[in-house]
């Protein structure tokens, strides 16, 4: 059996966009990729696929999380903007991804923890914020940690430094457990090859780092036959 990350999370987490552009579950319908069999030749088009995919997708995603989407949760400016701001960028979309997030904020979400303890305190929202370094701290087969580096101007025009690591395992099913990655539909075996190449198409596309230049839009066209 595999697991087709379709909408939810993993589109939606490689797709660069922010958070006031992304459009909710029940706008985007019940919407499905079209995983049937055609004459159309998924073999070849996978293997084109393979031969320009970067082998770092897990840090490009570690990357843009840090350096594009992290620092949006310095400027907000309620705790329910917090929480749903922090919800987009950790892929908790559905509902029931929310209601499980909500439950384990106090236990694997300890950067939130500590926005919020920030926020109640009057220091955040941030008026302004700096990435002012992104570094590799580690780089294997099996995982890989990147530290991001903020300086944060508050509204009383003080300077705060605020630092993030985050770790994601290259097993995406595993990334980190911030994430929500446990979303998605079960697919049986494929009947034939040519159901297969078609799958394996798919997943080769969906986990590029050039998807980020699709829209949701155009990735359903990609896949229509």
């Amino acid at each position: 059996m595999r697991k087709l990350f379709l909408l939810i999370p993993l589109v939606v987490g490689l797709l660069a966009c922010s958070a006031e552009n992304v459009k909710t579950s029940s706008e985007l319908g019940e919407k499905k990729l079209n995983t049937t069999t055609s004459m159309i030749d998924y073999k070849k088009k996978s293997e084109i696929i393979q031969r320009i995919k970067s082998p770092e997708s897990i840090l490009s995603i570690l990357i843009q999380k840090l350096e594009s989407e992290w620092p949006a949760l310095f400027t907000v400016k309620t705790e329910e903007d917090l929480l749903q701001r922090y919800s987009f960028i950790t892929w908790h979309i559905l509902p029931e991804a929310k209601r499980r997030l909500q439950k384990n904020l106090s236990t694997l979400h300890p950067e939130y923890q500590e926005y919020i303890k920030l926020l109640k305190e009057g220091v955040l929202p941030a008026k302004e914020y700096t990435v002012t370094n992104i570094s590799i701290d580690k780089y294997s087969s099996e995982s890989i940690t990147v530290t991001a580096q903020y300086e944060l101007l508050l509204q009383n025009g003080q300077i705060k430094n605020m630092k993030v690591s985050m770790t994601g395992d290259t097993n995406f099913e595993k990334f980190n457990q911030r994430f929500n990655t446990s979303e998605g539909e079960l697919l049986p075996d494929p009947a034939t090859k040519e159901e297969e190449n078609a799958r394996d198409f798919i997943f080769s596309v969906l986990t590029t780092d050039e998807v980020r230049k699709l829209s949701l839009e155009e990735l359903f066209t990609l896949f229509e036959q």
